[in-house]
């Protein structure tokens, strides 16, 4: 919970607001094109609520709305936006970073170990790969648990 407490706390700092605005932003950088749809499974909202997320992200100039298939809309970051990513994206790896300093390089790696082998065992289907890894750096994440296991 500290490391979650953490970790919401400084992202929503670097947003500038809290909620699902963070995820969303990782999440549309790391999958753009993607319909509002994919974006509320992710972070776990409704339509609606993810709607209303997408229009305050557009608001905040970091979002904008693009064509999607069929009826569908997709949603793509502006370059403000991708920059608002990458703030959050630094600002969580400082706040996981900070938590990690009292641990040596060898209890590092063995708690990367434990934890890739949590989140394999909470990963079931693709949907899950999206909602567990929405405030991953995905560029960083090599080797990915949770991918691995839905593959």
């Amino acid at each position: 919970m500290a490391v979650g407490d953490a970790e919401r706390d400084i992202t929503e700092a670097a947003a500038g607001f809290g909620g699902a605005a963070a995820g969303a932003l990782v999440t549309v950088e790391s999958y753009p094109n993607r319909s509002i749809e994919t974006l509320r499974r992710a972070l776990g909202l409704t339509h609606p609520g993810a709607v209303r997320l997408v229009d305050r992200l557009v608001e905040q100039g970091w979002m904008r709305r693009e064509p999607g298939e069929g009826r569908q809309v997709a949603v793509v970051l502006t370059a403000a936006g991708r920059r608002i990513a990458r703030r959050l994206l630094a600002a969580r790896m400082e706040a996981v970073g900070d938590f990690l300093t009292p641990l040596s390089y060898g209890e590092r790696r063995q708690l990367e170990q434990l934890l890739e082998k949590l989140l394999a065992s909470r990963s079931h289907e693709r949907a899950d790969l999206l909602r567990l890894c929405r405030l991953c750096e995905r560029r960083v994440c090599v080797g990915c648990p949770v991918a691995a296991a839905v593959a």
